[in-house]
């Protein structure tokens, strides 16, 4: 009984220490939030946010066919560099697991280095790889493979190969953690029963490595559907993507209730994601239990 007590208390003492920062995060979330739900639903004319309520922003990105295609554009490019860094993280993840424990450390570094550089700098980068007269380019046409050089910025292609340099390290982190703690035993007996590589790797790794798979692929996802940097230096004014369909609205056009309307659907796709997420792992944890 006192020991129950005594954990009350500490709980308690626990909330009141912890509410005035829990008030201050509401305040500054809640407040922005509020306003920018209000701001959706009123209309613009020449920069100026009107009085008045009205759902023509929302009709608009949901009705225009030019408004859907940017939304099946925007999922389409977070799709395909979710599949490519998975397929590419997934070895890499591998290989991290199955290293000696003394080389662990650098590799983890080795993933993580991307990281400590600035998106502007790497994707700049890529920009000077990729460009009409970048590295690669020039070395194909001197080499004699090409004759002009390959569109591989500005366009969609760029958006695929930025993107996924960009997120790679995510998805490779959240799959260390659960091949790390694969019972090797597994492996061996099923090794033993006569199991080649790809069944062991299809009933045995692949299983037991899909709450990370899906938490990095959640995490890749969400994160490329609000990319903005990439998107716009790789994919150019040309590729109609959502975070640069945003900044246009609210920064160029000066359209602030659209901008405002286009983020917030934005933000309910992403924490529909998450909630997804939420409940595949919820369900995969009572299986693997």
């Amino acid at each position: 009984m006192a020991a129950t007590t005594l954990a009350r208390a500490d709980r308690s003492t626990l909330w009141i220490a912890a509410t005035p920062a829990l008030a201050l995060i509401g305040v500054v979330m809640a407040l922005p939030l509020a306003d920018m739900v209000i701001i959706s639903f009123r209309r613009e004319s020449f920069g100026q946010i009107l009085p008045g309520f009205t759902w023509v922003n929302y009709a608009g990105l949901l009705g225009e066919a030019a408004s859907l295609a940017l939304f099946a554009q925007t999922f389409g490019a977070a799709a395909v560099v979710t599949l490519l860094c998975a397929l590419l993280g997934f070895p890499v993840a591998a290989a991290i697991a199955r290293a000696p424990a003394r080389w662990r450390g650098l590799l983890y570094f080795g993933v993580a280095a991307p990281l400590l550089v600035n998106t502007v700098v790497r994707t700049y980068g890529w920009l000077l790889i990729l460009g009409r007269k970048g590295v690669l380019n020039t070395l194909l046409v001197e080499g004699g493979l090409i004759d002009t050089p390959l569109a591989l910025t500005g366009n969609m292609a760029g958006l695929i190969i930025g993107g996924t340099q960009v997120f790679l390290p995510f998805m490779i982190l959240s799959l260390v953690t659960p091949l790390l703690a694969l019972d090797r035993r597994l492996v061996e007996s099923a090794d033993i029963l006569g199991a080649g590589p790809l069944r062991r790797f299809m009933t045995i790794t692949l299983p037991l490595a899909v709450p990370g798979l899906i938490a990095g692929s959640v995490l890749v996802f969400s994160m490329m559907l609000g990319a903005f940097v990439t998107p716009l230096i790789l994919g150019g004014t040309g590729l109609k993507y959502l975070s640069v369909a945003i900044y246009t609205d609210a920064l160029v056009l000066f359209n602030l209730p659209r901008a405002t309307a286009l983020a917030l659907l934005l933000m309910v796709v992403v924490l529909a994601v998450y909630f997804v997420h939420k409940r595949l792992s919820a369900r995969i944890e009572a299986r693997l239990a």
